[in-house]
């Protein structure tokens, strides 16, 4: 007898009685979903390196001091990187794209706030022979010391001014960074395990022979030697710097500035500058910068909150010499100009044709770079472009690192904070013979930490449109003639609204969708955390990898 002819079963298809889990569909499957840790674009973007989405996530769950403590691993600071970073990390937030970025370096205050009120000093690992001296007391010197100090290394800390904190004390004013915020961040920062000396200057009374004693060295001593224009008249009387004019300030010396002030620059420094002039009761205050209005260097809330406290800023022009009167400076000739960068990476203005003015000027401040002093390191540590070249290769003695503006031209204080947290590793590595652990992913997770996490691989099913939290600012007309912090923290109802529009890229926060949307069952809840997929009934069909709100899942091949 001929068999009997049946039609084909459909895909699903079950017999009557039987369960899904006791179907064994994985041998149709040709790919399988993997839960993988992969780089959010804001950790790609940040300087420091900060693992923004997890410590966000922590922030978003109400646990403050995971989050306090996750921030740490890489950027020791957050209360003060929380109110001066430049926040690179907002720009390439993938929420950019859907309502808005977000406020990233609000949040990062609001958690580092709550570490100055409950935040203590970690416990060092087992004490270590080996001695490092950090010379420089700045930002990436504070953050070397303190990783090092860490890690159990006695640590001697070398700064020349009388007080720690570098560019954070000297260079930025308080309406921008209090020093009750510096000092508490320091405090918690710097552990017992580092021995400070303040008033020691390299060069000076402080020889690199002293220096080059110990084990290794992180020479961290910014860049202080401020740069001029080399244009007629620039030695006249009234004319100055404007980093020089900052650091007299917070010295608790106030210059004498007249009625008009010219700042030359278009950065954060000239900006806080003609800002703290105008605190002083500069009437006039005029800020000459090279670049357009939007090509500036300084970040646009500091353009605008310069705008509101009444302080003029003329786009596009140069200053192509000084007027003076017996000696003493009267005015800054402009034409109209763009900025041109040389090979060497220093500045210059190619002037275009155009009238040119004369504006009235009492005194000048100029605000337009500074550069690394290296007359007292020896001839091979002196490099090209005016910044410090360690050795490379043969293994020198001592071990001599560098990083912060006195080795890159990349000077913002996320960038110095975080070349000290990786010299501090590379110190460790090299005097320890070992490599630093990463910190522990989501259990069952496949690292993948060359991959960033694109915006086409976030599902916006799962994230209604929020508007973006923005901090309050104390009204302009309130802060002439103060000090005060301008910008205000957020409250803790608008900290946890804005935590809760965090895509959390590439980060798998058990949000059970994978779980709930296998047509299979062959997700389950792993016993450490995490899921499981069962691969004798995962058919590969990529459902949890495309309902997976923050492309935590990946489909790999079988093959």
């Amino acid at each position: 007898m001929a068999p009997e002819l049946r039609a084909p079963r459909p895909l699903g298809w079950s017999e009557p009685g039987r369960t899904t889990l006791e179907i064994k569909t994985g041998g149709w499957r040709t790919k399988r979903p993997v839960y993988v840790e992969a780089t959010a674009p804001c950790r790609a973007a940040c300087p420091a390196g900060e693992p923004v989405a997890r410590w966000i996530e922590r922030a978003r769950r109400g646990d403050l001091a995971a989050a306090w403590a996750l921030i740490r691993e890489e950027n020791p600071f957050p209360a003060i990187m929380g109110r001066v970073c430049a926040h690179p990390c907002e720009s390439a937030c993938n929420r950019r794209q859907h309502d808005g970025g977000v406020a990233i370096n609000a949040l990062e205050r609001f958690v580092g706030d709550w570490g100055l009120r409950h935040g203590t000093r970690p416990l060092p690992d087992l004490p270590r022979p080996a001695r490092v001296a950090v010379v420089g007391g700045g930002p990436a010197g504070l953050a070397c010391a303190h990783a090092l100090s860490r890690r159990g290394y006695r640590v001697r800390l070398y700064e020349a001014e009388a007080e720690l904190g570098g560019l954070l004390r000297y260079g930025i004013p308080e309406y921008r960074l209090p020093r009750a915020v510096l000092e508490r961040e320091i405090e918690l920062g710097i552990g017992p395990g580092v021995e400070v000396l303040t008033g020691q200057r390299l060069g000076a009374n402080l020889a690199w022979e002293t220096v080059a004693g110990h084990d290794a060295v992180f020479l961290g001593t910014g860049a202080s030697l401020p740069l001029g224009l080399g244009v007629p008249g620039e030695q006249a009387q009234g004319i100055g710097s404007g980093l020089g004019f900052l650091r007299d300030l917070a010295r608790g010396t106030r210059a004498t500035l007249g009625r008009r002030l010219v700042v030359v620059g278009g950065g954060s420094t000239a900006m806080d500058v003609a800002r703290s002039a105008r605190r002083l009761g500069v009437s006039s205050v005029t800020v000459v910068a090279l670049e357009g209005r939007e090509d500036m260097p300084a970040l646009p809330e500091e353009v605008s909150q310069a705008l509101a406290e009444g302080v003029e800023i003329r786009n596009g022009l140069g200053v192509s010499r000084f007027v003076e009167l017996g000696g003493r400076v009267t005015g800054a000739a402009v034409a109209p100009a763009e900025l041109e960068r040389g090979e060497d990476g220093a500045i210059r203005p190619v002037f275009r044709p155009g009238p040119s003015e004369v504006i009235a000027a009492d005194s000048v401040l100029l605000a337009i770079g500074q550069w690394t002093d290296l007359a007292a390191l020896p001839p091979a540590l002196r490099g090209a472009r005016g910044l410090i070249a360690t050795p490379d290769g043969a293994r020198p003695t001592p071990l001599i690192f560098a990083g912060g503006d006195a080795a890159s031209t990349e000077r913002t204080v996320t960038h110095a904070v975080g070349a000290g947290m990786r010299a501090a590793r590379r110190i460790h590595e090299a005097l320890s013979g070992g490599v630093a652990p990463a910190p522990a992913s989501h259990p069952g997770a496949v690292a993948l930490p060359g991959h960033v996490v694109p915006f086409s691989e976030i599902n916006l099913d799962s994230f209604p449109r929020a508007p973006r939290v923005e901090r309050p600012e104390r009204l302009a007309d309130r802060r002439l003639g103060s000090f005060a912090e301008v910008v205000e923290g957020l409250g803790a109802a608008a900290a946890r609204a804005e935590a809760a529009r965090c895509f959390t890229c590439g980060h798998c926060v058990d949000c059970d969708n994978c779980l709930l949307y296998c047509p299979d069952m062959a997700v389950s809840r792993g016993d450490e955390g995490g899921y499981r997929i069962s691969t004798d009934h995962c058919k590969g069909c990529g459902l949890c990898a495309q309902e997976c709100p923050r492309g935590a899942l990946q489909m790999v091949s079988e093959r």
